[in-house]
């Protein structure tokens, strides 16, 4: 590669930071998987970003973590850009030092981000996050990220016909995260709390749905044990969080039910309407602000829509 090919290749990898930051970590000595922790990503994400910075600066190999790769691409930076080699700190890097614990959860890798110090709203850390439980759940292999704006959503690589493109959509807020899906994907898993009207329109009693819920598996029991006076009788009794459920007998009203104090708050997520995908798509929302919450819905129905396509 002479000059004029580095400094063009060089310059296109300026566009993508997240290479470039790969790039200084591998002229740093960093390994693959001191760079995939010290980034926050799946080793397998980091493997494949390597792999297409050495095609980048024409260092073509099978085997990407090749101790000859790093050695080529080191000589050819010492040779056209040294001081990218000569004074980069191997100090991990801002994002970095965010200081990503790595966990298991349900052999899932997932990540725990302690510290926000380059986050200025929790939505923002919440969508970063977001974004790293998928990539850990190897969401890529299926999925095309899109993003506008505050938005990233995901949609199949292969569509089949008559199928939604969209099957995740991400939102940021300045609190807290929107998290949209098809309800289709949501509805086996979650508490459908119902009860029995007379519809004018028809002129007979209709079944109507007052709310619908997603109660956390691993936090069912705390669930029931904590449920407001007014719900405990329609689903402590039965023990159960999953399936429809009828608001009846009830001291309270129609009028008085609110979702938002079902239970402990952490237990929970209230699952609501979508209006702004739904004219082309059922899609419903839930709200969260706790990242151990998000961790473990995602986790849950990233590995559901993984399996299902």
């Amino acid at each position: 590669m002479n000059s004029r090919q580095f400094n063009e290749a060089l310059e296109k990898l300026r566009k993508a930071p997240r290479k470039v930051e790969v790039l200084k970590l591998l002229l740093a000595g960093y390994t693959n998987d001191e760079i995939a922790q010290s980034r926050g990503r799946a080793e397998g994400t980091v493997r494949k970003q390597i792999s297409n910075v050495y095609k980048d600066f024409g260092i073509k190999s099978e085997f990407p973590g090749d101790r000859p790769l790093r050695d080529k691409l080191k000589d050819l930076f010492l040779k056209y850009k040294p001081e990218w080699v000569s004074n980069y700190s191997p100090a991990i890097t801002n994002e970095a030092s965010n200081q990503l614990e790595k966990i298991n959860y349900d052999g899932v890798t997932s990540l725990v981000l302690s510290g926000d110090e380059i986050f200025e709203e929790p939505g923002e850390e919440l969508m970063f996050l977001a974004i790293n439980i998928l990539e850990a759940l190897g969401f890529e292999q299926k999925f095309k990220m899109s993003k506008a704006l505050q938005y990233v959503g995901y949609r199949l690589k292969k569509l089949e016909k008559g199928s939604n493109s969209y099957q995740l959509i991400l939102l940021k807020q300045k609190e807290r995260l929107s998290i949209s899906m098809p309800l289709d994907i949501l509805e086996p898993h979650l508490l459908n709390l119902k009860y029995w009207e007379y519809s004018d329109a028809v002129e007979e009693i209709c079944l109507c749905t007052k709310g619908r819920f997603w109660v956390l598996p691993n936090k069912k029991d705390i669930f029931l044990e904590s449920l407001h006076l007014n719900y405990w009788h329609i689903l402590q009794v039965e023990g159960q969080t999953v399936g429809d459920r009828y608001i009846a007998g009830s001291s309270m009203t129609l009028e008085e039910f609110n979702p938002e104090t079902l239970s402990d708050g952490s237990t929970y997520l209230v699952v609501n309407y979508d209006e702004r995908f739904n004219d082309k798509w059922n899609m419903w929302k839930v709200s969260i602000n706790l990242k151990e919450v998000l961790q473990d819905f995602l986790s849950y129905f990233g590995k559901i829509l993984m399996d299902k396509h």
